[in-house]
């Protein structure tokens, strides 16, 4: 049975990390047959893994150097 992975598992991943997971979460959804409960753990992950890398704290760029 495949996991569901929570908000709070995904919070210390860096995008790199989210983007790797939500790309293989991806190809497991390919692989499940509808209404079970491996696609719901598949799809819950999915809205975790893009919710959580909406909440990611952005680094804003620095403003040039004013001399």
């Amino acid at each position: 049975m495949i996991t569901l992975l929570t908000m709070h598992e995904l919070q210390g991943l860096t995008d790199q990390e989210l983007g790797e997971l939500h790309q293989l979460f991806s190809m497991l959804l390919l692989e499940t047959e509808p209404d079970t409960p491996d696609r719901r753990n598949i799809l819950a992950t999915l809205e975790n893994i893009e919710r959580a890398t909406s909440h990611q704290p952005k680094t804003a760029a620095r403003p040039p150097c004013m001399r």
